[in-house]
């Protein structure tokens, strides 16, 4: 496939599962499937050899986007993950501030892979991981679930954002410590789990709706200070849990910030390296409500509302 002919984007529906051209578009790591999960039902038959007649009984959409991080388009994803953000300001300058809903916007995700224009309507995001080392940019891979696979004879004309979150505009604090200048990489994933609805009425899921328990979890990895860490696996043993904050910002306008409280879930071990000489420690964090809210999600950015 040549490499200019493929794009993912979303676009916010009005009536969920009727299908919309996106307005969001993203800068693809890889080219995304669109994929119909399905299932049949096989009727006996006892008057000859064999299955004669095979009847559908269930679909819906499934897909995984490895995108890069933009400040507008990222809104879409968060949106269709935690719900509706709360938004305040004024063109060209917004803060939207997600926190977990109950409901979620539906979207369609329009993927063009080089032989033909495939959609997952009345989609949802199930799962977003945020993820940067030291070597690249802010990346994100979500994992959507949605009413119904189909397809589309119009291509969109993509047009993408020239921003990205990248080395040097990264802040990541634990316990109200600044620890940025040590970190390596860091990582944090947000799950709300989503399930489709099958009815009677048609073989397409008629609705998703989010199933389970939300939970978010975060890694780094860090050079080991030891005026800092000695008491990491005191907090580890004590299930003590601490504000982690980790914040992406190119400019007062524009920039992602994630919060949490998080708690250790495992023995923050040290390694050392012969080459460098440097040890370093791996921090594991898993958010818990100490409030209202899982986690805070802020973005800014010149979009007026998703």
């Amino acid at each position: 496939m040549p490499l200019n002919l493929g794009y993912a984007g979303l676009g916010k529906e009005t009536t969920p599962g009727t299908g919309v051209a996106p307005t969001f578009f993203f800068r693809l790591q890889e080219v995304p499937q669109v994929r119909a999960a399905a299932s049949f039902a096989e009727v006996p038959a006892l008057d000859a050899l064999g299955v004669s007649i095979v009847v559908p009984t269930q679909r819906h959409a499934e897909a995984d986007l490895s995108v890069v991080v933009t400040p507008r388009a990222i809104g879409a994803l968060l949106a269709a993950l935690l719900g509706a953000p709360t938004t305040t300001g004024a063109a060209p300058n917004y803060t939207h501030t997600f926190t977990p809903k109950t409901s979620y916007p539906s979207y369609t995700l329009e993927v063009q892979d080089g032989v033909a224009v495939h959609r997952a309507v009345g989609a949802q995001v199930a799962e977003l991981t945020l993820r940067h080392a030291a070597d690249g940019y802010l990346q994100a891979q979500a994992t959507l679930v949605g009413m119904d696979r189909t397809t589309t004879g119009t291509a969109a004309t993509p047009t993408y954002e020239s921003q990205v979150f990248n080395v040097g505009q990264v802040s990541v604090s634990i316990g109200g410590s600044a620890v940025t200048g040590r970190a390596s990489q860091v990582e944090v994933s947000i799950s709300v789990p989503k399930t489709p609805f099958n009815a009677l009425s048609q073989v397409p899921a008629v609705a998703v709706y989010p199933e389970g328990t939300a939970e978010v979890t975060a890694s780094m990895e860090l050079v080991f200070d030891s005026t800092e860490d000695a008491g990491r696996l005191t907090d580890f043993l004590a299930a003590t849990a601490r504000s982690v904050s980790l914040a992406w910002t190119i400019d007062a306008n524009t920039s992602l910030t994630v919060a949490f409280d998080g708690y250790l879930t495992e023995d923050p071990w040290v390694a050392s390296n012969r080459d460098t000489g440097m040890a370093r420690i791996r921090l594991a964090l898993k958010a818990v409500r100490t409030g209202s809210n899982l986690l805070t999600v802020t973005l800014k950015n010149s979009q007026a509302s998703y």
